[in-house]
């Protein structure tokens, strides 16, 4: 019986949905299934898709709140400052890409984080407020310097 409590503990210590082992932004499963369907993709677009999203949306559920994250990862990653968990296939994908196309995101990613780190209208937000909502805002936070310091345009 133990047991089963200490499973039952560590599974709900992870907020957002089954498949979170931790706060960064490729530390859950939805993330991992777009990294791999995006590396797949044809074009920009889907990383666009993702950001646009979030503009519209009065409530961001934590699916799309998880996708935008990946997106501002992918644009923060074009503009030369990636994450060290971002995964190989996106890395090779972005690198096959327009840099200027994601680098022109640069404002719609900024914008996405700053509407899902808010505590009005983002499932995220409210999933992490119930666990570790200081270490997941720190580590949206390091995104959110790494998109900061990306120039607003680069030659390629």
């Amino acid at each position: 019986m133990k047991a089963f409590i200490a499973i039952l503990v560590l599974l709900l210590s992870f907020p957002a949905q089954a498949g979170t082992w931790g706060v960064g932004q490729f530390d859950n499963d939805e993330a991992l299934d777009r990294s791999s369907d995006w590396a797949e993709a044809e074009s920009t677009l889907v990383v666009q898709r993702a950001l646009e999203a979030i503009k519209g949306s009065t409530y961001i559920e934590a699916p799309e709140a998880m996708t935008a994250l990946v997106a501002a990862e992918v644009v923060a990653a074009a503009a030369g400052y990636p994450s060290p968990d971002l995964p190989d296939d996106l890395n090779s994908w972005i690198a096959r890409q327009s840099a200027l196309e994601l680098i022109a995101l640069i404002p719609s990613a900024k914008s996405a984080i700053s509407r899902i780190v808010s505590p009005e209208g983002s499932e995220l937000y409210e999933l992490w407020a119930d666990a570790d909502l200081s270490e997941w805002l720190v580590a949206v936070a390091e995104l959110s310097d790494r998109l900061a310091a990306a120039p607003s345009s680069i030659e390629r």
